[in-house]
């Protein structure tokens, strides 16, 4: 074959190797075959059509078969059904598994320009054409014409995958009304043709099939041919007009007598076969316009119920965390507890009882800061006589409220034997339970503060904190504190 490039050229032009297994693949077809791939008993002559609605898909199939040392390009065809005979569906399921279609859509838009869905749009109507040309003509094998034309523009996609910096660039000379052709020359000194035919020949796919691939452009290479055989390319070569018909509606007056005139060149056909073949083709993208509105309904539901099984997923992982969560505060309230127990049992001291208490909310409790203010009576004076975290240079460390003159949380939880839960230090909290002079102390972080009370009369005040502005103290947290205080009450009220 004297091809223009050769296989280790391809590389040359590709930015990185090129897989047949990394081509996208249109995510609606996608998601359609996988459908129908999972049912119980697959429906095989829908997952053929589905197949054979993809070109990326088509060809990452057929490679199955035609890159293994059975086949031979030489002396044999290709279909999708074969492939299905000789494999079976497996690894066609295989072949679908551990795609992200819709990111990997949207990355390759926004990397390229190039949009997938206007290219399976031109390939498969051109696949259309080619398939009603051939039965037209009686053509022995009406199947690999359609999948020539079907993958003709393959070096396109290959380009948009594998370099999607150089395809961008294609795009955007393209779009300033640069003929196609004269931006890839211009960027990768080569037409997208030549890659597809490469790629066809690297997979190994039969000699019409690549010729078909590699001449779709090239009207005078056709029209010197001394073979007026009815050949595939000239088929794709007229398909490729036909198919722009419906893909450019702005032109499509143009590219009808385009076709035209390609057809009766090309394959000598006369007006009314021609006016006939293109009746088909509408007609069938018709039906398919049909069929993808039946198909967008079903990947709504789809969607809708996948949607909805990850909410309710979601809510249970929620559920879950939020167990786990309390199970592990119920562990810690245990260990907690059990060192604390021979304190309560034997009628320790009522200070060392509060700071036995204060030291294991700090070694078993995820609390940063815990204090105690104790009363001093004979100054009447709430003091921080305990506490566990707080930085060297913390005001709190020093801190001392008077029970008259002073207003604050801390204080109120004295005077009013009342517990809070502060999310946020602010004035909005009222002049009775907000200070200045409290705020130097506890500043903005949200804490709790719990009344210690022996014989109905408070005799300390506990504040905890976690020491961080997003992170308040949890209700589970808050009643497990109120319990701890409860317990040391009860216990030096004796």
């Amino acid at each position: 074959m004297n091809w223009s490039l050769r296989i280790s050229n391809l590389l040359k032009i590709l930015d990185t190797p090129f897989d047949v297994h990394a081509l996208p693949a249109t995510p609606e077809i996608y998601i359609e075959l996988q459908s129908l791939l999972d049912e119980n008993m697959p429906p095989i002559k829908r997952i053929i059509r589905m197949i054979l609605s993809d070109p990326a898909i088509t060809l990452r199939v057929l490679s199955l078969v035609t890159t293994t040392s059975h086949f031979d390009p030489a002396n044999s065809t290709i279909t999708i059904a074969k492939v299905i005979n000789f494999i079976g569906l497996n690894p066609i399921r295989e072949l679908l598994e551990n795609q992200s279609i819709f990111n990997d859509e949207l990355a390759l838009k926004n990397k390229t320009l190039f949009d997938i869905h206007a290219f399976w749009k031109h390939s498969l109507f051109a696949a259309y054409a080619a398939e009603r040309m051939a039965i037209e003509m009686r053509f022995p094998n009406p199947e690999e014409v359609y999948t020539a034309a079907l993958i003709h523009d393959i070096g396109k996609l290959a380009i948009a995958q594998f370099s999607p910096e150089k395809s961008c660039r294609i795009n955007k000379i393209h779009r300033s009304h640069t003929e196609y052709f004269k931006a890839e020359e211009k960027i990768l000194k080569a037409k997208h043709p030549e890659i597809g035919a490469e790629i066809a020949e690297e997979l190994r796919l039969p000699f019409e099939i690549i010729n078909a691939i590699f001449r779709h452009h090239d009207d005078h290479t056709l029209l010197r041919a001394k073979n007026f055989e009815k050949s595939i390319d000239r088929i794709v070569y007229v398909a490729n007009s036909i198919s722009k018909i419906f893909c450019n509606r702005n032109h499509a007056n143009h590219y009808f007598y385009e076709g035209r005139e390609n057809a009766n060149i090309f394959l000598d056909f006369t007006h009314s076969q021609y006016t006939r073949v293109v009746r088909q083709v509408g007609d069938k993208i018709y039906l398919l316009i049909d069929e993808l509105h039946t198909r967008s309904e079903g990947l709504r539901h789809y969607c809708i119920t996948l949607e909805s099984n990850c909410n309710t997923v979601g809510s249970q992982t929620t559920k879950i965390k939020e167990t786990q969560d309390q199970l592990l505060l119920q562990q810690k309230e245990l260990q907690f507890l059990d060192e604390l127990l021979p304190h309560l049992i034997k009628g320790t001291r009522p200070e060392d009882l509060i700071l036995a208490m204060a030291q294991n909310i700090s070694k078993y409790i995820n609390i940063k800061y815990t204090v105690v203010f104790f009363y001093e009576s004979r100054t009447n004076n709430l003091i921080n006589k305990i506490h566990f975290g707080l930085p060297a240079d913390d005001p709190m460390r020093w801190a001392i409220f008077d029970k008259k003159a002073s207003r604050g949380t801390i204080i109120s939880t004295f005077n009013e034997s009342r517990s809070f839960n502060i999310t946020g230090y602010n004035e909005s909290l009222g002049e009775n339970y907000y200070s200045v002079e409290e705020f130097r102390c506890v500043k903005s972080m949200p804490f709790a503060t719990i009344p210690i009370i022996k014989n109905k009369e408070p005799v300390a005040v506990l504040y905890v904190s976690h020491a961080s502005v997003d992170q308040p103290i949890s209700s589970e947290e808050f009643a497990m504190f109120q319990k701890f205080c409860r317990y040391v009450g009860r216990s030096i009220s004796r």
